[in-house]
């Protein structure tokens, strides 16, 4: 960490970097959130209690809500931003490791495939991939496309009997 800015992308390309930013960053927006709501709290019930000159009870109100609305907002993007550091942590986990695990599996599969050995237990990533993977080696079957609707055989027409039909 650099003594300008705590943290440095290079302090993000590890699992264990995500993690620990993430948790200092939902921790500190969280306190955030919490100041912003109960300011604006006690800026309303401040309002409300002692109006601005010329303000009845239902525009004192109406102001203290206006001016307590940008600390809302702010405690609702804080919010936000809470749950922005959770999803990096699932964003780096899903992108930068389950990804390639995911990609060298699959090469593995598609190598043993052209190779025309069978797939051994576990090597594919699920049990459809594992399922398509073996029906693919297989020969063809009499039968297996017997569910399957074909449509008929339309005649083949020349080009010049198309234009025959129109005259």
């Amino acid at each position: 960490m650099s003594a300008d800015r705590p943290w440095t992308s290079d302090d993000l390309l590890s699992e264990q970097g995500v993690k620990i930013y993430a948790d200092q960053l939902r921790e500190l927006f969280r306190k955030y959130a919490t100041d912003f709501e109960t300011l604006a709290r006690e800026v309303r019930a401040d309002l409300v209690a002692d109006p601005i000159e010329g303000d009845n009870k239902l525009t004192a109100q109406w102001h203290a809500w206006q001016v307590s609305s940008a600390l809302r907002d702010m405690a609702k993007h804080a919010r936000a931003i809470v749950a922005a550091g959770k999803a990096l942590e699932g964003d780096y986990r899903r992108v930068c490791i389950e990804l390639p695990q995911k990609r060298a599996a699959k090469a593995a599969a598609k190598e043993l495939q052209k190779a025309g050995r069978s797939l051994p237990a576990g090597a594919a990533t699920n049990d459809l991939a594992a399922a398509a993977a073996r029906r693919a080696m297989l020969p063809a079957q009499p039968g297996d496309h017997d569910d399957e609707q074909t449509a008929p055989a339309r005649p083949v027409t020349p080009w010049g009997d198309l234009f025959k039909e129109a005259r």
